[in-house]
């Protein structure tokens, strides 16, 4: 005991030295004027000020009279059923496979964690997107059944706020007034396996225990991509040379995929999990489970490095920063020169690669600039009506004009434009209004949460959601359905969240309280 603590005496007295050190060089010096610059900026910034302040939109939602219809409807929807199961509630009490129907929707929340595993570990040629919509209704066809069959279960609707309910709108009346219906329908199905989902993980993980066993079930599934992603490098990856200009990226290895159609979409499916890593491990008071997190966390972060995709690298660097912002806002400028600071001592590839973004000579982006040129007049005409969901609406519509690509691009490379040629100026308003309005509950809540688990994947859903949406400025980041699921998977765990700390209140539809309603069939 007197060794170690002449030891702990040394190492403290050495500490001390270091840090005075630093406290004294230009460095440091530097960092605070840096903080004291992100100080004025929390305190004099318009957007801070905006987040800060509450908006009127929720508040005239509730009292409108479009509002009260659909709430109307959704609730004469679950009495009905109600109804129904009252007329069979004889013969019902007596079936076995009713009685097991319900157990099963009574772990619904175990199930949604087998599916959303199996959904991510399962590689690209195995998968079909059928199997996501067998997933989402099967799943909701359990939901009603026990909403139906128990009086005392509440369904949730208040993430209906009014920016989603009108996107929803949006959606559907992009179908119906599709330039060419048949082609819209099966996006249409995509968007609509999206929305149950929210709708399932909402009114699933209504505890915080069961919230805790679907977000660690996707940390493990994600880990499995990762492991893929590392043993596929080891194996090699054939360098594609439609994806990489090698001219700029002498010497790149392939690009590693795993159970994804290719690099991008697997990296940006790792920078959407990736920080619920960081809330996980830094909720627990346990050491072991901080250890355990944070070994599973490595095998993705090392399958996002072996992706070479300089849009995840950004949209990573963006949730990082936004992670450790809201954690402690003070180091965020130590966080930024760390960062800075490392870029030289990258290996080669990954260096050359970084600085690849910024050459114009660079083939993807140069490619970029040309998709744009060919969609600006797509963009003029289509902005307030738009073209129709999907991209084959879209690539059927821009083959009519000058193709400055010399082929029809697949979709703009920007999610917010491919937004707003589908559906119109009122659904990239809508969608970008429903986005700012949960991070901005977000944000708010942070400071009012006292369980840390909760606490910190709040924090990890708006990184999580900063990240993706800034990878969105330069990919279509829905073209691959299995990405877009995920980016409405972390809506909904961010949107079960703030329903756990009750952020909910006066905000979008009320939960539904099933009392037994009149017998009127």
């Amino acid at each position: 005991m007197e060794t170690q603590s002449v030891v702990i005496k040394r190492l403290y007295i050495i500490g001390e030295y270091l840090f005075n050190t630093f406290k004294n060089s230009t460095t440091y010096k530097i960092l605070i004027k840096i903080a004291a610059w992100f100080r004025w900026i929390f305190s004099s910034c318009v957007l801070f000020n905006v987040i800060k302040r509450d908006g009127n939109v929720d508040v005239l939602w509730r009292k409108s009279r479009t509002y009260r219809f659909f709430a109307s409807i959704l609730h004469k929807i679950i009495n009905l059923l109600r109804n129904i199961y009252i007329k069979l509630e004889r013969f019902l009490a007596y079936s076995g496979i009713y009685k097991f129907l319900v157990y099963l929707a009574d772990n619904m929340y175990v199930l949604l964690s087998l599916s959303l595993i199996i959904m991510v570990i399962t590689p690209h040629s195995f998968w079909y997107n059928i199997f996501t919509s067998i997933i989402a209704f099967g799943l909701l066809v359990l939901l009603l059944i026990r909403v139906a069959s128990d009086k005392n279960i509440k369904i949730n609707f208040n993430y209906f706020n009014f920016y989603l309910t009108l996107f929803v709108i949006t959606i559907f009346f992009a179908l119906i007034f599709s330039l060419s219906l048949g082609l819209s329908l099966r996006f249409f199905v995509f968007h609509l396996n999206c929305l149950v989902l929210v709708v399932l993980l909402v009114n699933s993980l209504n505890t915080k225990e069961r919230f805790t066993t679907v977000l660690e079930s996707i940390l493990a599934g994600i880990t499995f991509v990762g492991l893929y992603a590392i043993l596929q490098s080891i194996k090699g990856v054939p360098v594609n040379p439609s994806q990489t200009d090698l001219s700029l990226n002498p010497g790149m290895p392939g690009r590693v995929y795993a159970t994804m159609e290719n690099p991008n979409n697997l990296g940006q499916v790792l920078i959407m999990i990736l920080p619920f890593y960081a809330a996980a491990a830094l909720s627990s008071n346990s050491f072991t489970k901080r250890f355990i997190i944070f070994a599973m966390s490595l095998p993705p972060l090392a399958a996002l490095v072996l992706t070479y995709s300089r849009s995840a690298w950004v949209g990573f660097a963006v949730a990082a920063f936004v992670f450790v912002l809201l954690t402690n806002w003070k180091i965020a400028p130590l966080f930024i020169f760390v960062g800075l600071a490392a870029i030289p001592f990258l290996p080669r590839t990954i260096y050359n690669r970084i600085i690849s973004m910024w050459n114009l000579r660079d083939s993807s982006i140069s490619y970029r600039f040309l998709i744009y040129r060919t969609i600006e007049p797509v963009v003029e005409k289509y902005w307030l009506t738009g073209t129709g969901l999907g991209s084959d609406v879209f690539m059927k519509v821009v083959r009519n004009y000058p193709l400055h690509t010399g082929v029809v691009p697949p979709h703009t490379h920007n999610l917010y434009i491919q937004v707003l040629i589908e559906t119109g100026i009122a659904g990239l308003i809508s969608f970008v209004g429903f986005l700012v309005n949960i991070i901005k509950r977000g944000i708010k809540s942070i400071k009012l949460q006292e369980d840390k688990y909760i606490k910190y994947s709040i924090i990890a859903g708006v990184s999580s959601l900063a990240g993706i949406l800034t990878v969105g400025l330069a990919e279509y980041v829905w073209y691959y359905p299995r990405v877009m699921v995920i980016f409405w998977v972390v809506i909904g765990l961010l949107l079960a969240s703030l329903s756990l700390t009750g952020k909910f209140a006066a905000y979008g539809m009320p939960v539904y309280d099933f009392k037994k309603p009149e017998n009127n069939m």
